[in-house]
């Protein structure tokens, strides 16, 4: 007997998260993806094939400690405050990976994506999210 498994669709309500595992099985390099989101004031500070350093990153909401390397904590400690980190005029895939790297990667449904670009229909996030593959590593946590 054959077990069929359902593929779930995702909706609005599924969650996403950067599988950071994507960018090294499509020879990519993740480190150079992050440096590209930074803003050009906190960028000045990294220079290009420099060894990015770990850093203790203190989550605000529980107080926990955890080692980050430098470039995600730059972004979630300074760049995302920064009026221009996200804009209506970049590309959506951009200002998502963007929310995630603001968010420290932690899942989000595609309604709380849309929350935090300020859109008020999550269906274009989605589409663009399911439509043509993986992009930047971003997928659906089942």
């Amino acid at each position: 007997m054959v077990k069929l498994t359902r593929i779930a669709r995702p909706t609005p309500d599924t969650k996403f998260h950067m599988d950071w595992s994507w960018f090294e099985r499509n020879h990519l390099n993740a480190e150079n993806v992050i440096r590209d989101q930074l803003t050009p004031k906190v960028a000045k500070r990294f220079q290009e094939g420099a060894p990015i350093a770990t850093v203790d990153y203190v989550d605000p909401q529980t107080g926990e400690v955890t080692p980050l390397d430098a470039l995600r904590e730059a972004i979630m400690n300074e760049c995302q405050w920064e009026p221009h980190y996200l804009t209506g005029d970049m590309p959506l895939v951009q200002a998502v990976l963007r929310v995630f790297l603001a968010n420290n990667n932690q899942p989000l449904a595609v309604t709380e994506i849309a929350q935090r670009l300020e859109r008020v229909d999550p269906d274009p996030i989605l589409r663009v999210l399911t439509s043509s593959g993986v992009q930047m590593g971003i997928v659906p946590q089942y």
